[in-house]
């Protein structure tokens, strides 16, 4: 099923919005496991010991 839908995405009349849609999806996914479980503290600011 996966196959047809991606088949019927890029067959449309303007596919470079799909391509475009796939690209931000796949860019988050990879940002996603680049941050990590650790992004609750990324904006915390350093704390003097």
């Amino acid at each position: 099923m996966i196959p047809f839908t991606f088949a019927s995405l890029l067959g449309t009349p303007a596919p470079t919005a799909a391509y475009i849609g796939i690209a931000s999806i796949a860019l988050f996914a990879v940002m996603a496991v680049l941050v990590g479980p650790d992004y609750d503290q990324m904006n915390y600011p350093s704390k003097k010991d």
